[in-house]
């Protein structure tokens, strides 16, 4: 099965514009006076929910996630921003330490790189080696973009640079 990368960032981005304009307001604080009620029991997640294991140094997770029609793309979406809701895991997202990756990808082994003899690597080169799920070999004569090893650091990519 072929996914249109593309297509599928459009419609992500599709779903969370709906997600946020169904989203309402914060009523304003309560005055210091009256008695604040408990907080609403949180919801069980609904859709694909982000069950992945441990990366081997158990800082990262990547969740496999399985998104086959609309509905399952927007309840993956409305997940992504309850887990949003938590600082630790809105963290965790930005930083890369909690990716996700589509059910039935096949990713590279562990053992195979790609070779980058000269000129300058840019994020999307990492975008799609970390895709990949190879590591990265810099000849002598090849630049990283600082906007590709920022990417490469959130994405997990490992990076070696040759000397001459």
């Amino acid at each position: 099965m072929s996914v249109d990368r593309d297509a599928l960032r459009q419609m992500v981005r599709e779903v969370i514009r709906e997600a946020i304009g169904d989203l309402k307001p914060a009523p304003p604080p309560r005055p210091a006076q009256q008695p604040s009620a408990p907080p609403p029991a949180p919801r069980p997640p609904e859709g694909p929910v982000a069950t992945g294991p441990l990366a081997a140094d158990e800082r990262s997770r990547v969740d496999t996630v399985r998104i086959a029609n609309d509905r399952d793309l927007d309840a993956f979406v409305r997940n992504l921003l309850r887990l949003f809701e938590n600082p630790k895991t809105r963290a965790d997202l930005r930083h890369g330490r909690l990716s996700f990756q589509l059910a039935g990808t096949q990713r590279g082994g562990a053992g195979s790189s790609r070779r980058i003899e000269r000129g300058a690597v840019t994020e999307r080169q990492i975008a799609d080696i970390a895709a990949s799920g190879s590591s990265l070999v810099l000849g002598p004569k090849a630049v990283l973009t600082p906007l590709a090893r920022e990417r490469a650091r959130a994405l997990g990519v490992t990076i070696h640079k040759e000397r001459t």
